[in-house]
């Protein structure tokens, strides 16, 4: 399973509510790839490893029992806000290793795990939704570095509302039935926060 294996969101301009889709806040980070079958592998959503800039995730990965496949997205505290995601980039861009113990230090990474794709040998993605998160919830405990994503059932329009309050980046919504498939689905759908400009927040245009 590598990158190119990884379900995308389509997306849509209104938020919504049904009672057979889960709702989550977008984090505004790095799609990441987790495997742990001996090694553990941290994997951009272009396929290119993210071990040397984040060796502090590897470990925290490295301590979960077991091998499994996870989706993820690797974020700076709490991934919302545009800071976050300068000082994620910023993490992402060190590689030299004297300097990444203070890169550990000044800007600690968490994970946001939300999909269980496999555990052990045994391939999860024709399992619904809900059940892969049952199963993930059971995989690990919460940390610092590593953290269930939780999700809210039915009331996608109260999430979203969350979102804009909180300036997170967006929404995502998923319809709880679904398998894990390959490329865009409209089984997960995307729908971002219009009051959140992350390159006008950061600087960039500004006047």
């Amino acid at each position: 399973m590598d990158a190119s294996d990884l379900m995308h969101a389509t997306l849509r301009t209104r938020p919504f509510s049904d009672k057979e889709w889960l709702f989550e806040w977008k984090y505004d980070g790095f799609r990441c790839l987790v495997r742990k079958h001996g090694q553990v592998d941290l994997i951009s959503r272009s396929g290119k490893p993210f071990n040397r800039s984040f060796p502090d995730i590897v470990d925290a990965v490295a301590a979960v029992p077991g091998d499994f496949t996870w989706d993820a997205e690797l974020a700076v505290g709490e991934g919302k806000g545009p800071l976050s995601f300068d000082r994620l980039q910023q993490r992402a861009r060190t590689t030299l290793p004297k300097n990444i113990g203070a890169a550990v230090r000044s800007c600690p990474a968490r994970l946001y795990v939300f999909d269980l794709l496999a555990a052990g040998d045994c391939d999860l993605r024709g399992l619904e939704l809900i059940e892969r998160r049952n199963r993930l919830r059971d995989t690990f405990d919460d940390t610092a570095t590593l953290v269930y994503s939780n999700a809210v059932v039915g009331v996608g329009t109260w999430v979203f509302e969350q979102v804009q309050y909180y300036g997170f980046e967006g929404m995502l919504a998923k319809r709880m039935a679904s398998p894990y498939m390959r490329g865009r689905s409209r089984d997960w759908i995307k729908v971002k926060n219009a009051g959140y400009d992350r390159p006008a927040a950061l600087g960039f245009g500004r006047k």
